[in-house]
């Protein structure tokens, strides 16, 4: 459940909300998400099958990131020979250094795995 970005989406509070169809929950959490984006979701804003999925929430499908990933047909940035690219490297730069740090972790492993 690695997102292209190198997220963990099991671990994400919309992935598992929304898996769990725990709509109280997906309440909460755009009313949390948009005070900290400083916007407003509603529920279905942020319902989410995983950035492998179609069913992305209003962040994730307009992300960067992912469209690029798409388009070159594949599973996660680590696949790419430009990794880690200015693309990643600023969307990474807008997160929290606890959540980055995670991710960059994670594609560094799938990275060293397919040299």
């Amino acid at each position: 459940m690695i997102a292209y970005c190198g997220l963990d989406c099991a671990e994400c509070e919309a992935y598992i909300a929304t898996q769990n169809n725990d709509f109280e929950a997906l309440t909460a959490l755009a009313k949390k998400w948009g005070e900290n984006h400083n916007t407003s979701y509603r529920p279905e804003d942020i319902e989410c099958g995983g950035c492998q999925s179609d069913r992305l929430n209003k962040y994730c499908n307009r992300c960067g990131v992912r469209d690029c990933g798409l388009s070159h047909g594949f599973e996660t940035c680590a696949e790419c020979r430009d990794y880690p690219c200015g693309k990643l490297s600023q969307e990474w730069k807008s997160w929290h250094m606890a959540d980055w740090t995670k991710a960059k972790a994670a594609l560094d492993e799938r990275s060293s795995e397919s040299d």
